[in-house]
């Protein structure tokens, strides 16, 4: 009876690992596209980095993205050259998908927008998931596929579910940079005023939309920070975040400052002004991306770390927040 015993706990151990592991795999393939779609770039570049840092998450084979601004739809983005040139049709399975829903379709066969392409391209394409994807004001489709039937699961509706608000969010920033540029070339003297006003506007929309919350897992949130950070940018990403924080009841939240230009001492202490503002509503901040020669320098220059947890990579973060869950 000991021997069963040990056995079963042995075995409950391993699939709490196992389970533990898969949790923070995920987490982890979460935080790597967040910090793909806040990569700079035009519309187009993003769009493209979205599809293929979704699919690649996903495990999917391809990925491709529909436009059905017109009465038919045409690939802007594809991860597969073959299936670029495609045409589409819109059908029960697509207007699903665009009404707001991402759906798991397992036999592509049986599906009438599927049906219309040739052969080349069934024979590649078992199953697929469709998402809606905001991408300005045309009605987009984001589509996965896997050559296996029956690939996609509630799994994956969920992940893709949870990176589409970050995907639209980096698409309305590009596009607002793109807006931007065009403002500035198109100044003239005598509408001056006008543009530099049109251009405050759109450098305010780009500050909101420069920072992505993402829940990477249950109750856990990832803020990867790019560029570099002031007072109001602080602003905008403790108002955002506070509202993040008590939307999902988030436990943790970890800022990465990897792609930050560079740490210096205010920029550090805008943070921990951040952190306690999280701390205040209950849950743990921690802080990712600090290196050696970062830690070198602030410590050289005095700074309070005060009770923030540091890291030194972002899966490191990831790793110990995800531990802690399974030990509870």
């Amino acid at each position: 009876m000991e021997d069963e015993a040990a056995r079963e706990t042995i075995a409950e151990l391993q699939r709490a690992r196992e389970e533990e592991r898969a949790l923070r795999l995920e987490a982890e393939g979460l935080a790597e596209a967040l910090l793909r779609f806040t990569e700079p770039g035009t519309f187009a570049e993003t769009l493209a980095r979205i599809v293929e840092a979704t699919a690649r998450t996903a495990g999917a084979a391809a990925g491709l993205v529909i436009d059905f601004e017109g009465a038919d739809g045409r690939v802007v983005a594809s991860t597969d050259p073959r299936l670029s040139s495609t045409a589409w049709r819109r059908g029960p399975a697509f207007d699903r998908a665009l009404a707001g829903r991402p759906v798991a379709s397992f036999d592509l066969a049986q599906l009438a927008e599927w049906q219309r392409q040739p052969a080349s391209v069934l024979e590649r394409c078992g199953s697929a998931l469709h998402a809606p994807l905001q991408a300005g004001p045309a009605r987009a489709l984001l589509v996965l596929t896997h050559p296996a039937r029956a690939y996609f699961d509630g799994r994956h509706v969920s992940l893709v579910r949870r990176l589409l608000p970050a995907a639209a969010q980096a698409l309305a920033r590009a596009r607002a940079e793109e807006e931007l540029a065009r403002a500035r070339e198109l100044a003239h003297e005598r509408e001056i005023q006008e543009k530099l006003t049109l251009i405050e506007h759109q450098r305010a929309a780009m500050r909101a939309l420069s920072v992505p919350i993402l829940e990477v897992w249950s109750r856990i949130l990832c803020v990867p920070v790019i560029g570099s950070m002031d007072e109001e940018r602080c602003g905008h990403l403790m108002e955002r975040l506070l509202a993040a924080v008590n939307a999902t009841r988030a436990r943790a939240v970890v800022i990465d400052v990897t792609g930050l230009d560079r740490m210096e001492a205010n920029a550090l202490t805008l943070f921990l002004r951040v952190a306690a503002a999280v701390r205040l509503l209950g849950s743990a901040c921690v802080l990712a991306g600090i290196g050696p020669e970062v830690a070198r320098e602030l410590a050289r220059e005095g700074v309070a770390w005060g009770d923030i947890t540091t890291h030194r990579r972002l899966h490191d973060a990831l790793r110990t927040l995800l531990s802690a869950r399974g030990r509870r």
